[in-house]
C-alpha cells in the first residue's frame, strides 16, 4: 500500500516513551513527535532513521513535557542542542530537513 504523504495525506505522528533511546523513522513530509501524552521521567535521546526518498524541506514538530529537569538529547539524523525541561512544563521545537539531517528552526519555546 502506498503512503499518501502530507500535505495530501495526514501528517505522521510518533509517540515518545518516558525515558531512554527513542528510535523514530521519518518517512513523511510532516511528522509530529508527541512527548506530552507520556511525560518524560528520565532523559530521552531521539535517533532518527530517515527514509531515502524524503526530500529537503520535510518538517518535524516536537512537543515534550517533563516531570522535572529531564533532557531531550538529539542523536542520529538530527543536529540540535540539548533541550532541558522545566518541571511540569511543555517545550516545543521545529526542525527542517536539509537533505542530510534535520536542523532546528530556532530555539525551543515553553508553551505553558
Amino acid at each position: 500500500m502506498t503512503q499518501i504523504k502530507y500535505p495530501f495525506g495526514l501528517a505522521d505522528s510518533k509517540a515518545l516513551s518516558a525515558t531512554g533511546a527513542q528510535a523514530i523513522t521519518i518517512d513523511d513530509n510532516l511528522t509530529v513527535i508527541d512527548g506530552v501524552t507520556t511525560e518524560a521521567t528520565g532523559n530521552r535521546t531521539i535517533n532518527l532513521t530517515i527514509d531515502a526518498e524524503l526530500k529537503a524541506g520535510a518538517r518535524i514538530l516536537l512537543k515534550s513535557k517533563t516531570n522535572s529537569t529531564e533532557t531531550t538529547i538529539f542523536g542520529t539524523g538530527i543536529s540540535s542542542v540539548t533541550i532541558t525541561g522545566v518541571a511540569g512544563k511543555t517545550k516545543t521545537q521545529g526542525f527542517t530537513y536539509d537533505g542530510s539531517n534535520f536542523l532546528p528552526e530556532g530555539t525551543s519555546v515553553q508553551i505553558d
